[in-house]
């Protein structure tokens, strides 16, 4: 493939003559062959006249010949005599004389009356005599076939005075005859006939053998050449038919091409030379030319080359004219790259905001240091500055994150690095280590207020999260986690900061590894379910219990549910987890209603379920799908869960409502306003959080909350549930209180189906 400019501008040229001079060539050589043929047919039609010429001509000495024979007074009285042998031995001899190969006697009505040889075309004879008579009596010359040959005829009348009887002399064309025209025309002559539709060339033609038989086994049809004549393959002779007038009898003429062809050849022979050597000239002088105007395009790639591989300021080629525009073109280019070089660098590696070093350059720097074992990294994340771009607008916002980052390089001045990771974190690279001080001190570098454009001050709060290099490894990414975890931890830290441990990570990848499980844990059997009994007070039976969910995992062991269930509600996956807990208590409730056995389970909700709007909809499906009542299902929501969202969940309970699942709030007293909107929920039932409940029969205050919370609930017709019951006094105290049910380990712990199925029994026939 020609990839250089000066190949292909050669290439160009020799294809652009090439074309000129074949074009040339083809047009020179068609007209050539065009006026080659047309000579050749003009010499063979002048040869055809001449043949028909000849004919003629010959026609008329036979007719002359025959004429005398027909005027001797003693042939004329033989015939009238009817002296056979007199008029025979007379046109054998006169035959003799003008070479006839045939002489005969015709009667006036056309019959044969005796002959030199055999003839069996007695009726084209008669015809001839009678078309003779019509037009009165005048001799006749033409031509006919006899015995698959040609002749030329001649009917002569014999009149004493009338017509007594036509003397017929045919002569055969034959090889003399043929080579005599040849030396006339310069044209060879053949002769072919016709037999049940196949051409044949019989014994008269002046073509070589060789010649003869090939051309002949070419020509299947006399009559396409008639008009126009026709190549033979190899073009060597050019052929044309004549109209002899004979039935299947033709002759042909045959032109030699060979000179035309000569000519022909020659000249394209001659148009060849030529034409390499325009090629050959054209080459040379494309190479020179192209390398003279390749030459200033030769400098410039070079030029262009050393830019495209950051070579320092190199001065451009001068040229003249067009390539002088191109050569100070790339030199004002090579200074706009340089500059734009330059700016994408400091961007690609500076927060556009603050001017501080972003985290693509923090990245770069800790690939080359680690692994270290020296100085510290500390994370700085901004409090609630999402807040302040909601309520003064994100162009505060902007001006304040500048002063942050001013106030930080100020305070950090020997730092290595300080530089802006998000919207509202910092992080600052040391080369000592931090200590709680420091951060005591960075902490007061922000009690001092920001004074924004609108004249207003703020003070913004801020996270420190401080790692040390020695408690990292070789992996950036791991350096990231790391500080991730560190930073979570000091927002919630009493001092907001914190400094990473040895066993955080580790923890971290707890979390991360059960929120990752949770899908094969649940298709695997790892999570099932235990059911803790709710007892009746006023009748001492049990028809209620709660589902609850426990997790072996195969690795961590035993994962408690206050520690996975919080973990999938920050990771948005728990309300996998809790349709199928809704799936799999129908289906054991399914079996035990079956078996006539009644039984409510509560199941319950997390705040992302509540604010699923289509929970209503996928409740009702799995009753359906388990062919339950609604009665066999209760659904527990926590204060908290209400608060989060409280229009969308109260629709969301209304809509639980309305298909009669009965509701109860979980946890009730531990949440921030229970008490003003208690009444407002749709709920059929408030557990009291047993915070209240274990210790209530040794401290008064409990008691009282207990008692008033259940007072204040049958007030506004709720029923009411006592978790988290251990000891007979307190049980005691929940039935003075008249407690509607009573939940917890003074009962049963939490119990496997088929175990809380038999506890069931069996508490209940020690009722009985």
């Amino acid at each position: 493939m020609l990839k250089s400019f000066q190949a292909r501008l050669i290439l160009f040229i020799l294809v652009l003559l090439a074309l000129a001079q074949l074009g040339t060539a083809l047009a020179v050589l068609s007209t050539l062959k065009e006026d080659n043929f047309k000579q050749g047919v003009n010499s063979i039609d002048v040869a055809r006249k001449v043949f028909d010429f000849l004919l003629q001509d010959r026609a008329e000495e036979l007719t002359k010949g025959v004429e005398i024979l027909t005027s001797d007074f003693g042939f004329k009285q033989a015939v009238a005599t009817q002296e056979i042998g007199t008029i025979r031995s007379a046109l054998v001899n006169h035959g003799a004389r003008i070479d006839a190969d045939l002489s005969f006697l015709v009667s006036p009505k056309g019959k044969v009356i005796t002959a030199t040889t055999k003839v069996s075309t007695n009726t084209m004879i008669a015809d001839l005599v009678l078309e003779a008579r019509r037009s009165g009596g005048s001799s006749i010359s033409t031509m006919m076939a006899f015995d698959n040959s040609s002749y030329q005829l001649v009917l002569v009348p014999i009149r004493a005075p009338n017509i007594i009887a036509w003397v017929g002399m045919a002569f055969s064309l034959d090889q003399l005859v043929a080579e005599q025209i040849k030396k006339v025309t310069g044209l060879d002559v053949s002769v072919v006939y016709e037999t049940e539709g196949v051409h044949r060339l019989w014994g008269v033609s002046t073509l070589p053998a060789v010649d003869k038989d090939i051309l002949f086994r070419e020509v299947t049809n006399v009559a396409e050449i008639l008009q126009v004549p026709k190549f033979s393959n190899n073009e060597k002779y050019l052929s044309l038919g004549v109209d002899l007038g004979a039935k299947n009898q033709w002759g042909i003429l045959h032109l030699p091409y060979g000179s035309w062809l000569e000519s022909y050849e020659n000249t394209r022979n001659q148009l060849l030379l030529i034409f390499a050597g325009a090629l050959a000239l054209a080459l040379l002088l494309g190479l020179v030319l192209a390398r003279n105007m390749t030459q200033p395009i030769k400098r410039l790639v070079e030029y262009v080359n050393q830019i495209s591989i950051g070579s320092s300021r190199i001065k451009a080629p001068e040229f003249s004219g067009e390539f002088g525009v191109l050569s100070h073109t790339m030199d004002v280019m090579q200074d706009a790259i340089a500059n734009r070089e330059e700016e994408l660098t400091y961007r690609a590696s500076h927060d556009s905001l603050t001017g501080l070093y972003n985290q693509s350059s923090v990245e770069s720097y800790l690939k080359e240091q680690l692994p270290r074992q020296t100085g510290c990294l500390a994370i700085i994340n901004v409090q609630r500055f999402k807040n302040i771009n909601n309520m003064l607008g994100y162009d505060v916002g902007n001006v304040l994150m500048a002063k942050v980052a001013e106030r930080l390089q100020a305070w950090g001045r020997d730092a290595q690095i300080v530089a802006r990771m998000g919207s509202d974190k910092f992080l600052l690279i040391f080369e000592k280590e931090m200590v709680a001080a420091d951060c005591d001190s960075l902490e007061a570098e922000f009690d001092r207020e920001f004074e924004v454009e609108t004249g207003s001050e703020i003070r913004l709060g801020i996270s420190i999260g401080v790692l040390l290099f020695k408690h990292t490894t070789s992996s950036v990414n791991d350096v990231f986690r790391r500080i991730d975890i560190i930073e979570s931890i000091s927002k919630s830290a009493p001092k907001s900061y914190a400094f990473y441990e040895v066993g955080q990570d580790e923890s971290h990848q707890r979390q991360l590894a059960i929120i990752r499980d949770l899908p094969d844990a649940l298709e695997s059997g790892q999570l099932f379910v235990v059911y803790q009994p709710k007892v009746g007070v006023a009748q001492g039976d049990c028809q209620e219990a709660e589902a609850l969910v426990r997790w072996q995992h195969p690795e961590l062991g035993f994962v408690p549910p206050d520690e996975f269930i919080t973990l999938l509600e920050h990771a948005g996956c728990i309300q996998i987890l809790t349709k199928w807990m809704l799936k799999t208590v129908l289906a054991q409730l399914k079996e035990w209603w079956q078996a006539g056995h009644e039984i409510r389970v509560a199941v319950n909700l997390s705040t992302y379920d509540l604010l699923d709007e289509e929970l209503p909809d996928f409740v009702a499906d799995a009753l359906e799908a388990q062919n339950l009542s609604t009665r066999a299902l209760a659904l527990e929501v926590t204060e908290s869960a209400v608060m989060e969202d409280r229009t969308k969940v109260i629709n969301v309970l209304k809509a639980l409502q309305l298909m009669k699942i009965h509701l109860a709030i979980d946890d009730f007293g531990t949440g921030q306003s229970s008490l003003a909107y208690l009444r407002e929920l749709p709920v059929n039932e408030v557990k009291i959080d047993r915070a209240f409940i274990q210790h209530m029969d040794t401290d008064k205050g409990d008691a009282f909350i207990v008692k008033a919370s259940i007072d204040l609930s049958h007030s506004l017709g709720f029923q009411v549930t006592a978790e988290g019951a251990e000891n007979e006094a307190g049980v005691a105290l929940l039935r003075d209180y008249h407690c509607d049910k009573i939940q917890g380990y003074f009962f049963s712990k939490p119990l496997l189906a088929k175990d809380f199925f038999q506890w069931r029994k069996d508490f209940h026939e020690a009722k009985a």
